[in-house]
């Protein structure tokens, strides 16, 4: 499991600067893992978007249909 210390420091490494000094250092295999990393980040923000929509759709949906059949 990712925590949040690590998610946040990668946030600082991405906001500083480092991780396109980084990129741009590295030969084209490495840039390529570098983008792969990125991407795979993008994938996980589509996946925790559509499990948390799912989650408080159907809970605010329950919420409704207790307070419509009391």
């Amino acid at each position: 499991m990712v925590t949040l210390k690590k998610l946040q420091q990668f946030k600082e490494y991405l906001e500083s600067g480092a991780f396109i000094e980084d990129f741009e250092m590295r030969p084209k295999d490495g840039q390529e893992e570098m983008l792969d990393m990125i991407e795979t980040i993008f994938q996980i923000c589509e996946i925790a978007d559509e499990v948390i929509t799912k989650h408080f759709y159907r809970k605010w949906g329950e919420e409704v249909f207790k307070k419509t059949s009391e």
